[in-house]
């Protein structure tokens, strides 16, 4: 039985901002099967690692667009020559569309780019899709962009950039309950390894349990009052009671409110939460 004719976009996707999005909705349209090959680690990342999602994250991102993924180790697969790396692409799914982003490099040294896809596509009749740059506010919008702008804590710009806000997830679990004998319990969610860090501070966040949606606000970062090794995060969700712990959130970063700072007494602290929750209600 002859293989389905498929749509194959290829891409690192780290992040899949607009940009991405512009290359998998080319093979959503295109009335074969879609399909997205990608690679386990950005190839540009070999030494530090600083994802904008995590590979769990992008999957379940990939597969709700309808499309079907495949991640490829990248330590296998770096050094094969690019003309030979489309070959077993085209003897594997069957491609009747390749769709690849404007700067897309691949194969041995990086040696391929559109051009070769090109030439490729044109020896065996497969449509070639290249989606031109898509810009913001004058820049081309890339994942260096949004790692800056998440490390400086503009999320908003972050945001615009993704097409969505920066966010993390993770089961919630038993944190040191200090926040319920100060009046503000919450939940904790170890942060992602290999996940870009935030800037450290308090945001205002959205917190997504069990397919609903919370107003809350988050703080990020090491704790100085109640100093940790690593980083932490701590959200504390409006007009929400209940025993989540177990229960997966996601937890989106909307704005930067205020760095992280020490305080003298539980007392101080306590101040200091209240005028962050005035100041999200004002917002």
């Amino acid at each position: 039985m002859a293989l389905q004719k498929s749509a194959i976009a290829f891409g690192t996707f780290d992040g899949l901002h607009i940009g991405h999005m512009a290359v998998l909705k080319s093979v959503t349209q295109s009335g074969y099967k879609p399909m997205a090959v990608t690679f386990d680690v950005p190839p540009k990342m070999q030494n530090k690692i600083e994802l904008i999602l995590t590979r769990e994250e992008k999957l379940a991102l990939i597969n709700k667009m309808g499309i079907e993924a495949v991640v490829l180790n990248f330590e296998e697969v770096k050094n094969i020559p690019p003309k030979e790396f489309l070959e077993q692409m085209f003897q594997k799914y069957n491609p009747a569309v390749f769709s690849v982003g404007f700067d897309f490099r691949f194969g041995k040294n990086a040696a391929g780019n559109t051009q070769t896809i090109k030439e490729f596509c044109n020896v065996k009749g497969i449509k070639c899709v290249i989606s031109p740059a898509v810009t913001v506010g004058g820049q081309i919008a890339s994942s260096t962009k949004i790692r800056q702008c998440i490390s400086l804590g503009d999320m908003e710009n972050a945001a615009i950039i993704l097409g969505r806000p920066f966010s993390f997830s993770g089961k919630i679990c038993h944190g040191d309950r200090r926040g319920r004998t100060i009046g503000f319990p919450t939940v904790n969610i170890p942060y992602p390894e290999m996940k870009v860090i935030p800037k450290f501070g308090v945001y205002l966040s959205q917190t997504q349990i069990n397919g609903k949606a919370y107003k809350s606000i988050t703080n990020f970062g090491i704790r100085p009052t109640f100093k940790t090794d690593l980083p932490t995060s701590e959200t504390y969700i409006f007009d929400f009671d209940g025993e989540v712990y177990g229960e997966v959130a996601e937890v989106s970063l909307l704005r930067f409110m205020r760095e992280e700072t020490r305080f003298n007494s539980l007392e101080e602290l306590q101040r200091a939460i209240q005028c962050d929750i005035a100041s999200v209600k004002q917002l």
